[in-house]
């Protein structure tokens, strides 16, 4: 099974601050040895077959492989490769332009590419990452992994994943070749000797004044042939930094030692380096005259580099953070849904809906549920899921109903930072949530037309953009689906997509409301007493013959739903042990004459009415306590003739 994003992000985290703290801590002469064990820990959880480190050479077609990892029984290729040889196409797009390459399969490559396509035959490779990696301008090495047993993809997760990994190495890299250029230059310090990159300056104690080489005065910003005095080397430490430069400087000279410092400066344009100095206490000329001996590099790059993957690191954490409250936002989301009791001790019809359940949990076909509001779709939905080989991962919950039209698309399939007014961030959608998993779109027939087109491409072929993105990403994803509409009518009258409709309604399950099946109804009533007993502190052991009676020939237009209403009121209500249920059903008949479905509605609405005050919206009105939403309910009012004061 393929990790899930959440996962993946935890897992590149943790292992990149492993590997970045172990490049922190090795020794020059550990630091090979660091690379080779870190290149086997980072590519062999992908799934890749090998990978490496190469070293590119200025003004030279020809790379070197300094670092490989191969998996167990793949023999080493040649460790030096002439690129623009064997590879022209792939040398102009990643040495001379600087850009990833990413082949998913050999087809990727364009026809110009046939020299490329003939090597990549040779070695095996059907599918390569490789991403060049800079120190400042220049291409030093780039980072290349195969896959040569199964095509794959290669998601920007772990571009981004592998890239930083690069970046590390060759900041590791890049470190020790400093350490050794500083090791040489402070073993051949002298006053005729420049070490490579670096400026000395040997500084007079009692007069104040500097003896500099030209590299010293290039790096602090400095016109050459004029006198420089400490004062006014002083006045370019950055203010912050000016502190401890005296500190570091007053400490090598009272104990006539030696010392080091990295500080910033401000160069008079405005421009602010990093600077590592190396200075020695020393007596010069005339004999015993004090003096300290410097050696400075400017280490401006090296810093923002190790700040860029501080930032990066920084960048992967607040990630990690962002889906780790996804994660337990949707955990809750679905654990509420959990909550709802068995279901398989109900009657004759909801038996018959079951055996489907049982027919259809173990395939990958997708499901329409349909069946009035509050008939307990989305219970049914988790049914088919607990059941199924999916089950071990959460099912994603979707309402189309609850949604903005604007946000339907990007709450489905995610979209990229930017990608309309407003998008500040990026967000994942739940389809890439629900990889390896099933994905309940509830109210489906709310769902606008141009986002259904979106989605019968991805029920089709399991793929998708990002709002914003070109990047295609695919997904193994069950659907499941629920209507309280007929999607049938809605088809013919042009509000649904009659090819979206066919695929969805391969395997329909129609959910009976309730009053066709009222011997479930004592169940139901126990069910939910037991469930709001446990919420308030309550035990109710008995409900009045005549109560129970007349909850059984209750027209129930809202259903399951409204009855764990009435329930949930009548517990709130009730004092003793007895449920007191006459004040809810007091204008409730027990022989109702035959009305229609309409007049039925009508009827339980102005009921609910009166016991909301007339209210509408707001706590406590009409709406909260049908469970439907309040511009929903005005407009069924407005279809039955039915008036209330807006509140």
């Amino acid at each position: 099974m393929k990790p899930t994003m959440q996962s993946s992000f935890y897992d590149y985290h943790k292992r990149i601050s492993e590997i970045s703290a172990r490049m922190v801590k090795a020794s020059k002469a550990e630091l090979d040895d660091e690379i080779q064990r870190s290149l086997k820990e980072a590519l062999q959880p992908l799934g890749v077959d090998r990978g490496g480190l190469l070293q590119v050479f200025e003004d030279s077609p020809i790379v070197h492989i300094a670092y490989a990892w191969y998996d167990d029984g793949l023999e080493p290729v040649s460790k030096d490769i002439n690129l623009a040889e064997r590879y022209p196409w792939a040398y102009q797009h990643i040495v001379v332009q600087g850009k990833t390459w990413a082949m998913s399969c050999l087809g990727d490559l364009p026809p110009e590419a046939d020299v490329d396509l003939r090597s990549y035959r040779l070695l095996g490779s059907k599918s390569v990452l490789s991403i060049p990696l800079f120190l400042g301008q220049k291409i030093d090495y780039i980072l290349t992994v195969n896959a040569l047993k199964e095509e794959r993809d290669w998601p920007e997760e772990i571009v981004v994943y592998l890239r930083l990994l690069g970046e590390i190495f060759v900041s590791a890299l890049q470190r020790r070749v400093d350490d050794y250029a500083l090791l040489e230059a402070k073993e051949r310090l002298s006053l005729a000797v420049e070490s490579a990159g670096a400026g000395i300056l040997d500084l007079d104690l009692e007069s104040g004044v500097y003896w500099t080489t030209d590299r010293a005065r290039e790096i602090l910003g400095l016109d050459s042939g004029l006198s420089v005095k400490f004062e006014n080397t002083l006045k370019l430490i950055h203010p912050d930094d000016k502190a401890m430069f005296q500190k570091v400087m007053g400490e090598v000279i009272s104990k006539k030692g030696q010392g080091s410092i990295e500080y910033r400066i401000v160069l008079p344009n405005g421009q602010i380096r990093w600077l590592r100095r190396w200075v020695r206490y020393h007596e010069g000329f005339p004999a015993g005259r004090p003096r300290l001996l410097g050696i400075t590099l400017d280490v401006t790059e090296r810093q923002q580099m190790e700040l860029k993957l501080r930032a990066q690191l920084q960048e992967i954490e607040r990630l990690h953070g962002q889906l780790e409250e996804e994660n337990s936002y949707l955990r809750n989301e679905v654990m509420s849904c959990r909550e709802r009791k068995n279901l398989h001790n109900f009657g004759e019809r909801m038996q018959e809906v079951l055996i489907k359940v049982e027919q259809v949990a173990s395939t990958e076909c997708t499901v329409l549920i349909e069946g009035e509001t509050g008939t307990g779709k989305e219970v049914l939905a988790q049914a088919i899921h607990q059941s199924s080989p999916r089950s071990h991962r959460m099912m994603i919950t979707v309402n189309c109903a609850a949604l903005p039209a604007a946000l339907v698309e990007s709450e489905l399939f995610g979209r990229e930072k930017g990608a309309f007014t407003g998008a500040l961030s990026r967000q994942v959608g739940r389809f890439e949530l629900a990889q390896g998993s099933t994905l309940f779109l509830d109210e489906i027939g709310e769902m606008p037309l141009e986002t259904q087109a979106k989605l019968l491409r991805v029920l089709q072929e399991g793929e998708f953009e990002r709002l914003g993105s070109p990047k295609t990403i695919k997904v193994d994803v069950r659907v499941l689906a629920a209507s309280n509409r007929d999607l049938a009518v809605e088809v013919s009258q042009g509000r649904f997509r009659r090819d979206l409709y066919y695929r969805l309604n391969v395997f329909p399950i129609l959910l009976p409301p309730l009053r066709e099946r009222r011997e479930d109804i004592p169940q139901l009533v126990w069910e939910f007493i037991s469930e709001f007993g446990d919420r308030m502190g309550k035990k109710i052991r008995r409900i009045a013959k005549n109560d129970m009676e007349r909850l059984k020939v209750h027209a129930w237009p809202g259903n399951i739903r409204e009855l764990r209403n009435v329930i949930e009121h009548a517990m709130i209500v009730t004092k003793g042990d007895t449920l007191e249920l006459a004040h809810l059903l007091v204008n409730a008949p027990q022989d109702e004459p035959v009305v229609t479905l309409e007049e039925m509605e009508r009827r339980h609405i102005q009921r609910i009415l009166k016991v909301a005050g007339n209210r509408v919206r707001g706590s406590g009105g009409a709406a909260e306590l049908l469970a439907i939403n309040p511009s929903t309910l005005n407009s069924r009012m407005r279809k039955l003739g039915i008036k209330a004061r807006p509140v």
